[in-house]
């Protein structure tokens, strides 16, 4: 449980308006609260694989009395080994504990599983040194339900507890959804990360917990069994929220993920 003089560890990606410059961005996650961010899929974004965008990174998360909880890398089928090695450790003098990364693409024939998971698992076996003298965790994250989430549930379930683990993206769980919540059930032993935000309709997805329809009481009870102690991260995105402008956004995610923080953690 959460201390009750402690803030609660909530999160937000910078993917929530890639228009809002990084710099901008930081002093208006922590106004608006948030005791973490997280950096989202667009490198040249944040700035993070240059040394000089990295002393930036620290400057302005030191200024602001925030911490990086995660790091999204480069999907592990279209990355070489040496590249991933670098997003590693960038991610380790970030002293950001978690990488984030797909095992392939976001959907692709049942023909095509076997395959995929012995290149994802050698990947991964290469990686494990250079993770593990890093201190740093890789999580794998669910895509579309079918084949693409089954390769990185099997992958995990096979690979070092200590060095990988599972990252839950909810709005991409519910994918043609309602559906019922057994991923996070099958996951909940191995869960490192979360990206949370809600799903209206295909194609209409990240926004905001409360806009959409997916039943956060059970999320939460998964996140409560499995025993998540690491920050509520949102990945939601201003794209087709109802609320349009940046700071009124982020006040309200910072809202929506405090209430979900409490159900979670008391």
């Amino acid at each position: 449980m959460v201390g009750a003089m402690e803030p609660y560890a909530v999160s937000i990606s910078t993917s929530f308006d890639y228009a809002v410059p990084i710099e901008a961005q930081v002093p208006s996650i922590a106004e608006a609260g948030f005791t973490h961010f997280s950096l989202g899929a667009d490198p040249v974004h944040s700035g993070y694989p240059s040394v000089a965008g990295r002393r930036r990174l620290q400057a302005l998360a030191r200024a602001q009395g925030l911490a990086i909880d995660t790091i999204h890398g480069p999907r592990a089928d279209r990355a070489s080994v040496t590249d991933l090695a670098a997003v590693v450790d960038a991610t380790a003098e970030l002293q950001v504990p978690v990488v984030v990364i797909h095992g392939g693409p976001f959907d692709f024939p049942p023909a095509e599983l076997r395959w995929r998971l012995e290149a994802l698992r050698r990947t991964c076996d290469d990686l494990g040194p250079i993770l593990e003298q890093a201190g740093v965790l890789l999580a794998l994250e669910n895509v579309l339900p079918g084949p693409a989430t089954d390769l990185v549930c099997q992958a995990v379930e096979c690979l070092d507890a200590h060095l990988f683990g599972f990252c839950y993206d909810s709005s991409h769980d519910q994918i043609g959804g309602p559906r019922s919540f057994g991923l996070l059930e099958r996951v909940r032993t191995r869960l490192t990360a979360v990206q949370l935000s809600d799903r209206v309709r295909d194609f209409v997805d990240h926004v905001l917990p409360g806009e959409g329809f997916i039943d956060w009481r059970k999320v939460c009870s998964g996140l409560r069994l499995a025993q998540f102690s690491r920050p509520l991260l949102l990945e939601v995105a201003v794209t087709y929220s109802a609320e349009k402008d940046p700071q009124r956004f982020l006040r309200l995610a910072h809202e929506r993920g405090l209430q979900l923080a409490r159900s979670v953690f008391e």
